[in-house]
């Protein structure tokens, strides 16, 4: 089962999948405090998965003590201000990058965690770290495919030659019939977004 919580000024889709009383968070996002407890009395939160280290993506990782899932060429965004644009917000980060359970991904890594297989695909462009996570027929895009549209790519490691690799890498890889779930605004499919103008 998978549930959309939007949270922050940012409008973020926070996804909570679950199985069997156990869960996974994918991207907390910003004032997510209520969010949070709430799902905590409902599961057993087991791990939490980043699609990117943007502040609208993490910072809801303080109120989860589970392991945390990331790019190995996104880590330094979990402790870099600016990387992370928690110094273009003015704010701080409210958690410490030494007291985080980390746990590294890379392309072709398979995730098992609470009965369900998620494969890791990395889709740079957004930022260097960007990645997908499929399972079963489930595409979680963050910041890299939207409905018809794609991530901004003038942050700090945005790269717009990259972001054009990674969406059709996206299309190349998953079939038709799969669901994207995207970081903001509505949910679309594989056969959708072959028609997406940034393409």
């Amino acid at each position: 089962m998978i549930e959309t919580i939007i949270t922050g000024s940012f409008n973020t889709n926070t996804y909570i999948i679950s199985n069997q009383g156990e869960c996974i968070v994918v991207d907390p996002g910003m004032d997510f405090a209520e969010a949070a407890k709430k799902i905590k009395e409902k599961y057993d939160v087991v791990a939490i998965l980043i699609t990117h280290g943007h502040i609208d993506h993490i910072d809801g990782i303080q109120y989860f003590n589970v392991p945390v899932y990331i790019h190995e060429a996104e880590e330094d965004f979990l402790s870099d201000p600016t990387l992370s644009l928690y110094s273009q917000m003015d704010l701080r980060f409210p958690f410490q990058r030494e007291n985080l359970d980390i746990h590294l991904v890379k392309e072709g890594d398979k995730l098992s965690l609470i009965g369900y297989e998620f494969e890791v695909l990395h889709t740079p462009g957004h930022t260097r770290g960007s990645v997908c996570y499929c399972y079963k027929n489930k595409v979680l895009t963050g910041d890299t495919m939207f409905h018809h549209s794609c991530g901004r790519v003038d942050f700090p490691t945005g790269d717009s030659l990259a972001m054009n690799r990674s969406l059709h890498k996206i299309l190349q890889h998953y079939p038709d019939f799969y669901d994207i779930y995207p970081g903001h605004e509505e949910k679309s499919t594989i056969k959708q977004e072959r028609s997406n103008p940034f393409l």
